[in-house]
């Protein structure tokens, strides 16, 4: 069974799907010095990397295709690609022409038909010549890898719960707290990173065939937070470590740009939009989908690098006309979307756009005011379900369904703590009067530097059910109007290393934390 999961895993990937997972593979089988090529100057070469064969260093030079190989596709594109793999010496400096030298033709796929027989008589041709030969890895192969090589083996434990997990997602039935409680697992599993990373890779492929982007964006962020908890503290830092959080990071923008590639003018304006998601249940599934989407491309946006200036430019612009156009954006329906304004806001703060940041603001602090004005029963708490959260939002009035009040706001925090570290004074005094108005007490949640800043429990945590703030916009250090703006820690594990976004990216795994130096530091990026 677990044979067929990952044979229908290889069979829907797209081809640079494959990428991260097909270098986790590499490591994981003892390669090193691997680099992924793929673009305008790979020169025939997806992938590099050097393994030892029968003792000796060995280059290695790969060429990945996803699906199956047609005579027509052998003809035109593979042979002409294999053979740049035999013998073109361009590549990357880490390139070794003076090691003996194996080529490698990867399909997710096979060679059907009459490219059979022509790869047969291909090798023929190279035997008589006496040239470089070359290896196919076809996708029995990358199956029998996958499931039992002892250096891969993806369900070498937990293997009923890893294919429950598939048939829930096959089913439609999975949620973000599913996929976030499975990769626990990971957190203390015998299998080595790389070995979770082909899990990963695994789940977050079959949540985009399910027609959910959004959650395979969770499940490769859940791997990092493993990746880190596992390695915390290492110094020097684990070179595993290093090499899964940038596959994790890597992952995630495949995804997420996907998503953003599915984002068009229409969804710039909340009438169309919300028509789209029904009249009965858009009061819920309406801002659900504004701040997913927020939260993600304002992800992917701070990910990054300034060199794709052209698509982060279009991708900023989207973001900041997506948040002034959609009030879905400023409607978070419980605490557990409260992280989802910190990209957005962050984003827009790299782009200047502070009036933007400022409306946005003030129309959450309006929203979450009036759920808990007079008789409003608040918003529900981080750890709810999304029966939790509609009961709350839609409940008082139906008799039937008896919530008493909730005091506290995880929302209130974020407002008070983003309006602080962007320096948006009048923002600040006016959600903190609204806030004080309506008697609602904003939470925190604070971790040390230890494992326990990527967990939900632990007797280290800190949780204060009643922030005090200053009433008054008179900050020290020009941002500084609370106790554990204070107490701020800058010198976290992750901040240590430079991991800024990986750090920050805890924060939309757990829901119920964020971490204001990390995020002070995107301001200036």
């Amino acid at each position: 069974m677990l044979s067929d999961v990952v044979g229908r895993y290889l069979d829907s990937l797209e081809e640079r799907e494959f990428d991260a997972p097909f270098i986790a593979l590499l490591r994981a089988l003892g390669y090193w010095d691997i680099h992924f090529l793929h673009g305008s100057f790979e020169f025939g070469k997806d992938f590099i990397a050097k393994a030892e064969v029968e003792g000796v260093a060995t280059q290695f030079a790969f060429q990945t295709k996803a699906g199956d190989i047609n005579v027509a596709a052998w003809r035109n594109e593979c042979r002409g690609q294999i053979d740049m793999l035999r013998t073109d010496d361009l590549a990357h400096p880490s390139f070794d022409v003076t090691l003996p030298r194996k080529a490698v033709f990867v399909t997710t796929g096979r060679l059907v038909g009459a490219a059979v027989p022509a790869a047969q008589q291909y090798r023929k041709y190279l035997a008589t010549r006496g040239e470089l030969d070359f290896t196919s890895w076809e996708k029995q192969d990358l199956i029998a890898l996958i499931t039992t090589d002892p250096h891969v083996l993806l369900a070498s434990d937990s293997q009923g719960a890893f294919l429950a997990l598939i048939g829930q997602i096959d089913q439609g039935k999975t949620v973000e707290s599913d996929i976030e409680r499975y990769s626990r697992r990971w957190l203390s599993s015998p299998k080595t990173l790389l070995q979770l990373t082909i899990e990963a890779a695994v789940i977050a492929q079959r949540l985009r065939r399910a027609g959910r982007l959004d959650l395979s964006c969770v499940a490769v962020l859940a791997l990092l937070r493993a990746t880190w908890m596992r390695s915390h503290s290492k110094d020097p830092v684990d070179s595993s470590a290093l090499f899964t959080a940038d596959d994790a990071a890597e992952m995630f923008r495949y995804y997420a740009w996907q998503i953003f590639d599915r984002c068009g003018d229409d969804m710039i304006d909340p009438v169309k939009l919300l028509r789209s998601h029904g009249s009965l249940a858009s009061h819920v599934t309406y801002p659900v989908f504004c701040l997913r989407v927020i939260e993600i491309l304002g992800l992917l946006y701070l990910r990054e690098e300034s060199e794709n200036c052209s698509r982060k430019e279009e991708l900023g612009k989207f973001i900041v006309a997506f948040i002034g156009s959609n009030p879905g954006a400023a409607h978070p329906i419980s605490d557990r979307w409260a992280v989802s304004l910190i990209p957005s806001v962050l984003t827009a703060a790299q782009r200047g756009e502070l009036q933007t940041i400022r409306d946005l603001l003030l129309k959450t602090t309006k929203w979450v005011a009036d759920r808990y004005e007079s008789n409003g029963l608040g918003l529900a708490g981080t750890d709810s379900s999304p029966e939790e959260e509609v009961n709350r939002l839609l409940g008082d009035p139906f008799e039937h369904i008896q919530i008493n009040r909730r005091a506290e706001s995880y929302i209130a925090t974020v407002v008070l703590d983003l309006a602080a570290i962007v320096g948006l004074g009048d923002v600040f005094e006016i959600a903190i009067n609204e806030f004080l108005a309506v008697e609602l007490c904003p939470t925190i949640i604070e971790s040390p530097d230890t494992t326990a800043q990527y967990m939900y429990e632990g007797g280290e945590l800190s949780f204060t059910p009643n922030v005090e703030y200053a009433e008054s916009w008179q900050p020290q250090d020009q941002w500084k109007v609370a106790s554990h703006h204070k107490r701020a820690r800058s010198d976290y594990y992750l901040q240590r290393l430079g991991r800024y976004w990986d750090h920050l990216a805890l924060s939309f795994v757990l829901r119920d934390r964020h971490y204001l130096v990390t995020c002070r530091h995107f301001l200036t990026v």
